[in-house]
């Protein structure tokens, strides 16, 4: 272990170290630091690409157009009824005898072809490994024929201290807004909060307030009581198992029996109701009734 940011009594911070810490910093990656004009190209001919001011990072290697400066890349002519894509790539190099490192631009021509036209390779180094060579490509040159037709930044402009903050402000927001959707969503979304059976029906509360109880009702009955060629009886009360706040709806149908007969309920309230049977034929039924009741808990 050495200390790097502090007094030795010799120089003793190298441009690695640097690197390394920046790496830290912005990142290990290639951006274009916020500075100037961000390095802005501007195509001045066919045959000349000036670079505004700027600052670019590449694997913790800072390097610069200066303020109120720019820099001039000189192009190749394209060639006539071909297409093709050269690369500016800003490249690295460092002398392995005299350890001198520097930044420039250099133009790696791509192969002219009549469509669909390739980016050429570049050397992808390692600065941290001590590799020679490392070369970033920072802009795309488009032909048609002869002319540039584009000049595409390959680049992203990194946000300074202010901008993250304002970005981090942004996120919060974001947050909180999506942390309120979730809890409107959450607060509509219907769940079971009983589910039960008591005195042979079954029910379900949902959260929403709705209820729903299911049953099957059996009853031996005297069809007596006659009413224009029908024969019908009521039975006594029957009570719900648990309690509705206003009366339900009450959907009854005949289970499958040897009898012959028709169902239907009567005051139904909130605690309870009737049901009646009836029939052509006098006399005693055995009679079964599907029973779904759905109304409201609260």
């Amino acid at each position: 272990m050495k200390i790097v940011s502090g007094r030795t009594g010799s120089p003793h911070v190298t441009s690695q170290q640097f690197r390394q810490m920046l790496e830290g910093i912005i990142g290990q990656g290639s951006y274009i630091i916020t500075s100037g004009e961000n390095l802005k190209p501007e195509l001045s001919s066919n045959n000349l690409l000036k670079i505004r001011s700027g600052m670019m990072a590449h694997h913790g290697c800072i390097s610069c157009v200066d303020i109120g400066t720019y820099d001039e890349v000189t192009l190749t002519n394209g060639s006539q009824g071909m297409k093709r894509i050269d690369l500016i790539v800003n490249r690295y190099t460092r002398n392995a005898e005299t350890e001198v490192e520097n930044c420039s631009w250099k133009v790696i021509q791509g192969k002219p072809v009549a469509s669909n036209p390739a980016v050429p390779a570049y050397t992808s180094g390692n600065l941290q490994n001590g590799d020679l060579v490392d070369e970033c490509p920072a802009f795309e040159v488009h032909y048609d024929g002869i002319n540039v037709t584009e000049v595409k930044s390959l680049l992203s402009v990194t946000d300074g201290l202010s901008g993250l903050s304002s970005n981090l402000g942004n996120v919060k927001a974001d947050l909180t807004k999506a942390n309120n959707n979730i809890a409107i969503i959450n607060s509509n979304l219907i769940s079971i909060v009983e589910r039960g059976t008591k005195n042979n029906y079954n029910y379900t509360k949902y959260s929403n307030g709705d209820m729903v109880m299911w049953s099957k009702y059996t009853w031996n009955t005297n069809l007596a009581t006659s009413w224009h060629n029908w024969y019908f009886a009521s039975s006594a009360a029957v009570g719900f198992p648990v309690a509705f706040k206003q009366a339900p709806l009450i959907i009854v149908s005949p289970a499958k029996t040897n009898e012959l007969y028709g169902l239907g309920v009567t005051e139904v309230t909130t605690t309870g109701y009737k049901l009646t049977a009836y029939s052509p034929k006098q006399g005693m039924c055995y009679v079964q009734a599907d029973m779904l009741i759905i109304g409201k808990w609260k």
